[in-house]
C-alpha cells in the first residue's frame, strides 16, 4: 500500500443508509506477506464503520498492528476506504 493511502482520512463520507450497513466482506489481518484478498460474509453482521471503536480499528488494521484483527465491511465503505474497486 502506497504512502498516501496510508495516510488516508479515517472519516469516510457517510455512503450507507445506518439500518442498511450490514458487512458483506471480511478484509484480514494485515501481515507483512501481504493482504489477502477480501471474503464474502454468508450471515448478517454490522458494518464496523458503525462501532463505536472504528477509528481505533482502522488504525490498527490499517497499520498491521493486530495480526488478528479483520474488518467487516459494507461494499460501500469497503469502496471508499479504497479496500476494493469498482
Amino acid at each position: 500500500m502506497s504512502a498516501p493511502e496510508q495516510k488516508k482520512k479515517v472519516a469516510v463520507e457517510d455512503t450507507s443508509a445506518g439500518a442498511e450497513c450490514r458487512a458483506e466482506l471480511i478484509f484480514y489481518a494485515r501481515i507483512s506477506s501481504g493482504a489477502a484478498p477480501p471474503v464474502a460474509i454468508l450471515g448478517q453482521y454490522a458494518c464496523d464503520y458503525r462501532r463505536p471503536d472504528w477509528e481505533h480499528r482502522w488504525t490498527e488494521w490499517n497499520s498491521g498492528q493486530n495480526p488478528y484483527l479483520h474488518l467487516f465491511l459494507c461494499s460501500n465503505h469497503a469502496r471508499a476506504l479504497g479496500l476494493i474497486s469498482k
